[in-house]
């Protein structure tokens, strides 16, 4: 094993579960790319390091969201059905697709995501007000970042039905990709079912876990799982996620949503160019 590229994958690995949880996107969505774009690792052996480091990234970063009370756990575990049926499938897909394809597919992905959360930055820091809640699913938390004279913050899901579609699909493609589902579950919940953007991260959280999970299952049997690539990444991944989840509560949501916008940017537009064989400089 190469030392000094161990050190740098873990210490990649810390930066992008720093972002993961403070997102709720599981540091996956930026493991990925990271690892093909700059240090060439196999995609197919860094989409399954990915799902194992997204798990540990949940478990750690999770707890800190709960004892926020930012997660919404009613919500969780119902879109969860959706998520980890599609995750199965998507892994499935995933071990056999095209590299190009996968590229494709991830870019464009990122850059969705990217676009939507700017276009619709005020929805990011307010909630929908608890007038119908039919399920039950409304739930309230304090932001201590918050400079208003009521730091409380109270929601109710909206467009429930959609949300699990939506989920399904964001399943899938977490499975295709080994994001963990969050890089499109937490808009899919701020802005088609109005979460505020940090209860969203935090329900995420809790949720990319059980997805990856699945994913990880899928590579593993067929022999992508690399320890050399896994075993850094898991502990920069604890390191980072501890870290990650602390910060979210003392940065405001708006500048969360501005961080997240840029690097999936960044990131999305460099696998559009991979796709079409395009490789910006520094890269590999």
């Amino acid at each position: 094993m190469d030392v000094v590229r161990s050190i740098e994958l873990g210490v990649v690995s810390a930066g992008a579960a720093i972002l993961g949880s403070m997102l709720g996107l599981g540091g996956g969505v930026f493991l990925v790319p990271i690892f093909t774009l700059f240090f060439a690792v196999d995609q197919k052996i860094a989409i399954g390091a990915s799902a194992v480091a997204v798990v540990t990234n949940s478990v750690v970063g999770s707890t800190v969201h709960l004892r926020s009370r930012f997660t919404n756990l009613r919500l969780a575990m119902l879109l969860q059905v959706a998520t980890a049926a599609g995750a199965t499938a998507g892994a499935v897909i995933g071990v056999y697709a095209n590299p190009r394809v996968v590229n494709l597919i991830f870019g464009a992905v990122l850059v969705y995501a990217a676009v939507s959360m700017a276009m619709r930055r005020q929805a990011a820091a307010v909630g929908e007000p608890v007038d119908e809640d039919e399920l039950r699913l409304g739930a309230v938390y304090r932001d201590p970042a918050s400079k208003d004279p009521d730091p409380h913050v109270r929601y109710a899901p909206q467009r429930v039905p959609l949300g699990l579609g939506v989920s399904g699909v964001a399943g899938m493609l977490s499975g295709m990709l080994g994001v963990g589902g969050g890089v499109i579950q937490v808009p899919a919940m701020n802005l088609l079912m109005r979460v505020p953007v940090k209860a969203a991260a935090g329900t995420s959280s809790f949720m990319v876990g059980i997805t990856a999970v699945a994913t990880a299952s899928v590579f593993y049997a067929q022999g992508k799982i690399d320890p050399t690539v896994v075993v850094p990444a898991m502990v920069g991944i604890f390191v980072g996620s501890q870290l990650g989840s602390r910060l979210t509560r003392r940065i405001r949501t708006q500048n969360l949503v501005v961080l997240f916008v840029l690097i999936l940017l960044y990131l999305g537009g460099s696998l559009l160019l991979r796709a079409v064989g395009i490789t910006l400089p520094g890269q590999q």
